[in-house]
């Protein structure tokens, strides 16, 4: 599917037979916990507006993230999800990481006469974007931010897994691997200019401490920094059991090379964030030994559903889906779930309403269950390590 930059298009994937669609609609929407209304009316076109991060420090997870909304659009268009001959309208544009080109592209959107929004891929944007979103009638999904309280119904939903909830991937990653590996002592680092990962930061160190684990310093590095050879000379002088990146992708990968350049042998913990295979290009065989807990692996796929996924994604773009990608994907699937529910025509308010009946969502990551507009996910995930050589390989779970 091209992308659109100026204006809506009207023009409409071809539809496939009606028993494809009941197949496909099964094995990638899931449930609403309601039933729908009665199919659009045909050649209706929903348009969904797409500020997003596709240049700069973000785009390695900004690109993905687009990309895997395009596979669920072509798949709610193909399998004619939201009726005969209606169709979803993407506009994608790039934001350049500036959370006041996504307020000034959400109002254009909701102008233009958008039925929802995706939005929201870092947390400082999801911060300038909400109060905004809250105060409009166009309701928005979050495709990957993890801020606190971001989930509002009937305006924001979030289907992002938040792997630092109480009892989350966090939780259930350190107290599996600590178990595993005996950790005694550990240093934590945090991007102290994004408040997501500090607050993540603290959820690793009570994690590492309720396992018994010494937390012997914990060190702030910033999201734009790029040399790390200080700080990997200060960790190494510690000689903790274990290192714990509560950092964006970027610098998790440029710490790890650092870490393995300056002598340290031992396990780096960090979270999704550093599942992107384009951070092998930062890291380079430094991530060998790198570890996380991910909802979601193109080659470790928990269901049918990814599966699926990740066949169209390689067919479509000739690579394998990460876990941005995934998110892209879940996102888009939720929006159109929200659109069936509100029925032909709606208005947006009705979309949001339509949104908070889902209640269960058949993911990537297995079943999703929606409390409060936020997804919760209760298996632990995929646990993995990376390789020298690029490649992710598969850890216990415990």
């Amino acid at each position: 599917m091209s992308r659109q930059t100026t204006t809506w298009r009207g023009t409409r994937l071809a539809v496939v037979s009606a028993a494809l669609s009941a197949v496909m609609i099964l094995a990638s929407c899931g449930t609403s916990g309601d039933d729908a209304p009665g199919a659009a009316a045909e050649g209706q076109v929903y348009k969904v507006g797409f500020p997003a991060l596709l240049t700069g420090a973000a785009a390695f997870a900004g690109k993905p993230i687009v990309q895997g909304a395009e596979v669920a659009v072509e798949e709610i268009n193909q399998t004619a999800f939201l009726g005969q001959g209606a169709t979803v309208d993407l506009k994608v544009e790039d934001i350049k990481s500036d959370p006041a080109k996504a307020i000034a592209l959400y109002r254009q959107y909701a102008t233009e006469g958008a039925a929802g929004v995706l939005c929201c891929g870092l947390s400082n944007e999801a911060g300038a974007l909400a109060p905004v979103i809250r105060q409009s009638k166009v309701p928005a999904i979050v495709t990957s931010a993890i801020l606190d309280g971001l989930a509002s119904p009937p305006h924001l939903f979030r289907p992002v897994v938040l792997p630092s909830s109480p009892g989350g991937v966090y939780d259930k990653f350190v107290d599996s691997m600590a178990k595993a590996e005996a950790y005694k002592t550990a240093v934590v680092v945090v991007n102290g200019d994004v408040d997501a990962m500090v607050a993540d930061g603290k959820v690793w160190q009570a994690a590492l401490e309720r396992n018994g684990v010494k937390v012997l310093e914990t060190i702030a590095v910033g999201s734009a920094d790029r040399d790390f050879t200080a700080t990997a000379t200060q960790i190494e002088a510690q000689a903790p059991d274990v290192v714990v990146a509560s950092t964006l992708g970027t610098p998790t990968a440029l710490l790890a090379r650092s870490l393995r350049d300056r002598g340290y042998d031992k396990r780096i913990l960090s979270s999704y964030g550093a599942s992107g295979p384009a951070l092998f290009d930062a890291g380079g065989a430094g991530l060998a030994g790198l570890a996380f807990a991910t909802p979601f692996a193109a080659d470790h796929p928990v269901n049918d559903t990814a599966r699926k996924f990740t066949e169209r994604y390689r067919a479509k773009f000739n690579t394998a889906p990460d876990m941005f990608a995934a998110q892209g994907y879940t996102a888009m699937w939720l929006l159109a779930m929200g659109l069936k529910n509100a029925g032909p025509g709606a208005a947006p308010e009705a979309v949001g309403q339509g949104l908070a009946k889902v209640t269960t969502q058949e993911s990537v990551y297995g079943g999703l269950r929606y409390e409060g507009g936020q997804a919760i996910l209760e298996s632990p995930g995929v646990y993995l390590e990376w390789t020298a050589d690029g490649k992710f390989s598969a850890l216990s779970n415990g």
